[in-house]
């Protein structure tokens, strides 16, 4: 059983992490970290948790991190939850198949985010039909 919601949401004890977009409040929501755990960049963590609060920012999110976190073991893009913006799981995964990723899970990380868990397509599969 997951001790912390960073395990909850698939981090390993001992992996590091990267938390980008995240307010000090937002960053609260997946503390405390695993133990062992710590945070590194982008580009060296195995966990990766994205705040993108709209539409815009996601796209941006996505163009600027995606083609650098194939490498991460597990990806994670977090989004207001309940109507507050115009993101939901759907327009999420619709968004990651325009850059060959997929969604493959969604969790919520408290009462006002949730997080759609993306992976890149493998060579050998094609993007879901939306």
């Amino acid at each position: 059983m997951a001790d912390t919601v960073a395990e909850h949401l698939q981090v390993k004890k001992g992996e590091s992490i990267a938390i980008v977009g995240a307010s000090p409040e937002q960053r609260e929501l997946l503390m405390p970290l695993p133990q062992g755990s710590a945070e590194a960049s982008v580009d060296d963590a195995a966990g990766v948790f994205v705040f993108s609060p709209t539409l815009a920012a996601l796209h941006d999110d996505l163009t600027a991190l995606l083609p650098r976190l194939a490498r991460a073991r597990v990806v994670w893009i977090c989004y207001p939850k309940g109507g507050r913006s115009e993101l939901n799981r759907d327009v999420i995964a619709r968004a990651v198949q325009e850059h060959g990723w997929r969604g493959i899970g969604n969790r919520p990380l408290g009462d006002e985010w949730s997080a759609v868990r993306v992976r890149p397509l493998r060579a050998d599969e094609e993007a879901p039909l939306r």
